[in-house]
Order: structure tokens, then sequence, then C-alpha cells
């Protein structure tokens, strides 16, 4: 199953009206500000609120300081709190006040970890790479017969941790399963005829070593913020 969060705003869309000409230079231009390296743990995330998928790739967060709030700033939980609240307000570059829905941010970085937002909750990756993986918990309704009551059926919902891989390439999260592991090993030739000779009992205990290898082979790279 594949999942398109609404939270995740490509900004590319909204260059859409913008002369042909601009559409080619703009990602040359971005690009071209940056040095870039292939993520590592070692490389640090600005700290503050990624608006979207594209910021989150140029790690270019709305930072902590532009935040306005009178929760103080050196507490390490800083972002974590600001995001309890429903709307956060923030100053641009020019210094005007700007207001936006907690709900429809791609995420935040907090003391080096990201925190991407899937069905409104939001959950840590717990890889970082081209190929991201995060868990989060999905709710089920049940319904079930009640033997004491004739013809009566009840409801209850049902939690439970499941495993997410989120494309950097397609600003998409999928379900982290051996079907969907196929298809994005696709853009890996080698890794992918490596992978399909497995039965499917072997692919499903070798989907997280396959994710870490397809890493390895198309690294994620940043830009180096100077």
């Amino acid at each position: 199953m594949l999942h398109k969060n609404y939270a995740f705003v490509d900004m590319f869309f909204k260059l859409r009206k913008l002369p042909l000409i601009i559409h080619f230079l703009f990602p040359l231009q971005l690009i071209s500000q940056y040095d870039s390296v292939a993520y590592s743990r070692n490389y640090e995330f600005v700290e503050g609120v990624f608006l979207n998928g594209v910021d989150f790739k140029f790690n270019r967060p709305i930072s902590k300081f532009k935040i306005i709030s009178n929760i103080p700033k050196e507490q390490l939980d800083f972002i974590k709190q600001i995001m309890e609240s429903r709307t956060i307000h923030y100053r641009d570059s020019i210094g005007n006040e700007i207001l936006f829905d907690k709900l429809s941010v791609w995420g935040y970085c907090q003391n080096r970890s990201i925190y991407i937002n899937f069905n409104n909750e939001f959950n840590r990756l717990n890889v970082v790479g081209t190929l991201c993986h995060f868990t989060a918990t999905f709710e089920m309704q049940v319904n079930y017969r009640d033997n004491f009551s004739y013809n009566a059926t009840l409801n209850n919902s049902v939690q439970e941790l499941r495993h997410y891989v989120y494309d950097t390439q397609t600003n998409t999260v999928f379900d982290f399963n051996v079907k969907n592991m196929e298809i994005l090993l696709k853009n890996d030739a080698d890794l992918y005829l490596n992978f399909m000779k497995f039965k499917k009992r072997q692919k499903s205990e070798a989907i997280f070593i396959y994710l870490r290898k397809y890493n390895e082979n198309h690294p994620f790279y940043l830009p180096i913020i100077k």
C-alpha cells in the first residue's frame, strides 16, 4: 500500500505558473548554493521545522530562533513543545510574522533527530538515507459479535506498530514490506536481481538489509550549510 500524506507539500507544484525557463533554472540555482556531502551519523541537521520534503532534503527548516514563543529556546525539547500547539508563529527573512498549522508541515528536527509527519503524528526516522525507515502506530477498527446479545455487533479499536519507508526522491511513504521493496529496488538493477532470487520468506527477512544496501549504493546527499 502506498501512502501520500497530505502534509507532504512539494514546493515545485507552486512554480507551475512561472515561465518555463524558471522551472529549469530554479533547481539548479538552489543546488548550486551549497556544497553537498553524503549523509552519515555525523551530519548535523539544523534544528527547526521543515515545511515540506524539499526543505528536509536541503536541510532548510524554519530555525527555532525564528519561531515566536514564550517557551525558552534553550530547552532541549523546545521544538517538541512548540509542536504541541495547533498553530505556530515565526518571522520570515524580512520580519513578517507568519502563521501555519502544525499538521501541514513535513516534520521537524530536534536534538539531531528527524521526526516525520505521518497521519498527523510525528514519528522519528530510525534510518536516514535516500530511503528512510520509521515506525508509526496504526489504528484498526475491529468488529466482533457479542454472544450475550442477539445479533449485537460491537466495535473496538486496536492499535499496532507498523513499519514504513519514506522515499526522499519521490516524497512518498510506503508500507515497508516485500512488495514495495521490490518496487523501490528496481532503481538498482543488481540489488533488484539479487533480491528477486530469494524465496518469499527470505525476502521478508532481508528487506532491512537491502534497504541499507540501497542507501549505501545511493547516498543521500545533503548540503553543507556554511
